[in-house]
């Protein structure tokens, strides 16, 4: 087993210990400004001592729902320096959803940017007193920066805080029923970030380009990752297709998070003949993609690594750099972690048999502490002493996984279970496809049938036939799609992920065009006209 090194107790020490050895030393890049640790840890101070001042306590929960900005880092690590838990929200999230959030944190503070103030009080009404809910500009915060970054001699060492006391309350997508909120210990928080920086390798010499919104677990573990080898990150509010590669190269980032989508949306960019000249050299891909990833790492000039986790169990099975991984698998488990494959039963399965995949670690304090208030879905999700990701994989006898499917995403047809993540492969790997999500849609009696949603690259001429039959070649006939919907792009998440539940919900819509209906059937002989 793999010890891990000695990590700071808290997120706020870890600042305070780079902001003393290298305080000019430049952290993060937002717009066309450098802000050096120092810059950070000042306003940290200032803002906790703001923060004091309105009565935040430790251990008491508070909301933040912001872009990220060199604000929403520095209210982070005051919140951390008070003791209390940060709560971050979606930005996207109102109504209903907004509101079983609120309640379900019961928040004594609520920090929101001005654009989301009008959802957030219409939904937190009842909830949280008027005077409890503050602009993130609010004079009383000392939230505006002076123009030169200067906080004055403002430093005030954070509280001590137990590396197992929580850190932040981080809610998940809630696509099968209401949101959780995962309780992420301070210990759970840095460790994500060693984790991080060991699987790709970061030395203080890279620049991390983050995109991606600080609601979001990777988010968080990118920035700390990079402190812990005092390195250097782009910081961006959203992400711009247009504005990525620029942005790469003035920053110098070496480095970025490709949480769903980034990959097809490069590569599906018209060739360039200054494609590789970039600083980039990794990009960590959940997932890889496997149907172009050698023409996209040749033709970027960079390398793709894929990690596989989730908010709750850390991450815990990743490729290795350098090392030859077999295609279409995910990685092997990491040293600190143990991954079985386990059936209903909890029996854990050999090698070459599809079952959940389970998780346990071998170090205290870097999994979940449970989910807020929901001590029934606790239990569950962590029977046995296992954490029980409601992810399905086989493994191969030399350890290698590879991913099959949500269990949520499970198709079920003509008798056989079909993962939608490989019709999703076979599919992409389609020379005009530039990107496709699989859907499982009701069959008309009893099980489902198969529905994809397809964007084709700029200028394609690609057909619905002619994809079906590229399919009946490239995959067994139970896995072919019965319906084709072309679009000019898929429904995403704030961090870029596919948003299926909308697809599901859409199900066939007047633009599905059906196999069936247009005379042609997919069976064990092939295609046959009806």
């Amino acid at each position: 087993m793999a010890n891990l090194p000695p990590l700071p107790d808290s997120l706020h020490r870890l600042l305070e210990i780079r902001a003393a050895e290298s305080p000019m030393r430049p952290f993060v890049r937002f717009g066309d400004r450098w802000w050096t640790y120092g810059d950070i840890e000042r306003h940290a101070s200032a803002l906790a001592a703001s923060l004091r001042e309105l009565g935040v306590q430790p251990g008491q929960h508070v909301v933040v729902m912001m872009p990220s900005s060199p604000l929403y880092l520095a209210l982070w690590f005051a919140l951390s320096k008070l003791g209390a838990v940060e709560v971050p929200v979606n930005g996207a999230y109102r109504g209903e959803v907004l509101t079983h959030i609120l309640r379900t944190a019961q928040p004594t503070l609520a920090l929101v940017h001005a654009e989301h103030r009008t959802v957030f009080d219409q939904a937190s009404t009842g909830l949280l007193a008027p005077d409890r809910v503050l602009d993130t500009l609010d004079p009383r915060l000392a939230a505006a920066p002076p123009d030169n970054g200067d906080f004055g001699t403002v430093v005030s060492p954070g509280v001590d805080v137990d590396s197992a006391l929580p850190a932040c309350i981080i809610f998940t997508s809630g696509t099968t029923g209401l949101s959780k909120g995962v309780v992420v210990s301070h210990r759970h928080l840095l460790s994500f970030g060693f984790f991080f920086s060991d699987i790709v390798h970061f030395s203080p010499n890279d620049t991390a380009y983050n995109f991606l919104p600080f609601f979001h677990v990777a988010a968080k573990f990118e920035t700390i990752g990079a402190m812990l080898h005092g390195g250097r990150m782009m910081l961006r509010p959203i992400f711009s297709l247009s504005g990525f590669w620029p942005d790469v190269r003035a920053s110098g980032a070496t480095l970025c998070i490709a949480v769903g989508g980034l990959c097809h949306l490069l590569n599906s960019a018209p060739l360039r003949p200054d494609d590789a000249d970039n600083p980039l050299r990794l990009i960590y891909a959940v997932p890889v993609p496997w149907e172009f990833k050698d023409a996209f790492e040749q033709r970027f000039g960079l390398e793709l690594v894929e990690g596989y986790g989730s908010t709750e169990a850390n991450l815990s099975v990743y490729t290795r750099l350098g090392e030859a991984t077999p295609r279409g698998s995910c990685g092997r488990a990491s040293e600190h972690f143990e991954v079985t494959l386990q059936d209903e039963q909890g029996t854990v399965l050999p090698p070459g048999e599809a079952g959940e995949i389970c998780i346990r670690s071998r170090h205290a304090n870097t999994m979940m502490s449970g989910y807020l208030g929901l001590p029934d879905k606790t239990a569950e999700a962590t029977k046995g002493g296992w954490f029980h990701s409601g992810d399905r994989a086989t493994m191969d006898a030399q350890g290698y996984f590879y991913f099959l499917d949500r269990t949520k995403d499970a198709i079920r047809r003509r008798g056989e279970n079909v993962s939608s993540f490989e019709v999703e492969r076979s599919l992409a790997a389609h020379p005009e496809v530039a990107e496709v999500a699989v859907i499982p849609v009701k069959a008309e009696v009893g099980e489902d049938e198969i529905k994809a949603v397809v964007v084709r690259k700029p200028s394609a001429t690609l057909t619905h036939e002619v994809l079906l039959r590229f399919a009946a070649e490239a995959m067994p006939y139970f896995m072919v799609p019965r319906y084709i919907e072309f679009r000019d792009e898929l429904p995403r998440t704030e961090t870029m992920k596919v948003r299926k539940v909308t697809l599901r919900e859409q199900g066939i819509t007047p633009e599905t065009w059906d196999a069936e209906s247009a005379g042609l059937r997919v069976t064990r002989r092939g295609i046959e006209r009806l």
